[in-house]
């Protein structure tokens, strides 16, 4: 019977023990993890810079500051592309815009803004968290087109948030067109498939080096001189500077509407009603 009871005693024992060591493995093992944990947050913030909290979500922790680009190397700079490309950016980050249309205009009714379940909208939008969430075909490449469930709804984000309540009928809420007429779903935007993106960088430079070459031919124009529009071999043909001092741009041609004048007053005025639309053209 002694010799029993101290055997129980005996295996108590080492029960207790165990379990002891059980859990300063486990103290252990969550301080490792815990630190682990830590490493990665500040891995992902940039190296511990920014700011970290309990609650904070955010795609891109760190973007780059201007000029950083030129330190960068080309893969690093695709690498960032692709990261902002895939982001899947949320409310802190500047996500929605609860009080503005798609055009940047206010909202026709900013007493409803544009949160919670009105915050998306498939017509009218914003309709996507990230510019992947769209580009993704073929095969899921980040910058690609889309399938037919992503087509664009062009014009639809003049409004403010389409519901097709024939009850609305404040203009550009949610129903109404400009002039006040109950939209329809064919009347209200036009279709179209989400186009690839891949080289669009390359279309985008070349529109910026040829509006450079046409600026500068306008800043080379004296009075009472006429001279060829003509970037990278395009054509767009004539600007007259008159001797009175204003800009003649009736003989511009592939430009519509032509902002061919700044809004600055380093600039004379145009004599052609044309010229005071917006474009891409030579507008500085």
């Amino acid at each position: 019977m002694r010799r029993a009871c101290a055997s129980q005693r005996l295996s108590a024992g080492r029960r207790l023990r165990l379990l002891k060591l059980t859990l300063a493995c486990l103290i252990l093992a969550g301080g490792g993890l815990a630190f682990v944990s830590l490493r990665a947050t500040k891995a992902a913030d940039g190296g511990g810079q920014g700011e970290r909290r309990i609650g904070r979500e955010v795609a891109v922790p760190r973007h780059l500051k201007d000029d950083q680009e030129f330190q960068q190397t080309a893969a690093e700079l695709f690498a960032h592309g692709r990261l902002l490309f895939n982001a899947i950016w949320t409310e802190q980050e500047g996500g929605g815009r609860p009080l503005s249309k798609g055009t940047g205009r206010p909202l026709a009714d900013p007493s409803r803004p544009l949160t919670g379940a009105r915050a998306f909208n498939r017509i009218s939008a914003p309709d996507a968290n990230s510019c992947a969430g769209c580009h993704n075909a073929p095969h899921g490449i980040s910058g690609g087109g889309g399938d037919f469930v992503t087509n664009v709804f062009v014009l639809g984000q003049r409004f403010d948030a389409v519901t097709f309540d024939p009850s609305d009928t404040l203009p550009t809420r949610g129903t109404a067109d400009e002039a006040g007429r109950p939209a329809s779903l064919q009347t209200i935007a036009n279709l179209r498939s989400t186009t690839g993106m891949f080289g669009a960088g390359y279309l985008e430079m070349l529109a910026r080096q040829m509006t450079e070459e046409l600026q500068r031919t306008r800043e080379g124009i004296r009075m009472g001189e006429t001279k060829d529009l003509a970037a990278k071999g395009v054509r767009f043909g004539k600007l007259t500077l008159t001797k009175a001092g204003l800009w003649d741009t009736s003989q511009v041609e592939g430009l519509p509407r032509p902002s061919l004048i700044s809004s600055d007053s380093h600039h004379p005025p145009s004599t052609s009603p044309s010229s005071t639309g917006k474009s891409p053209g030579l507008r500085s």
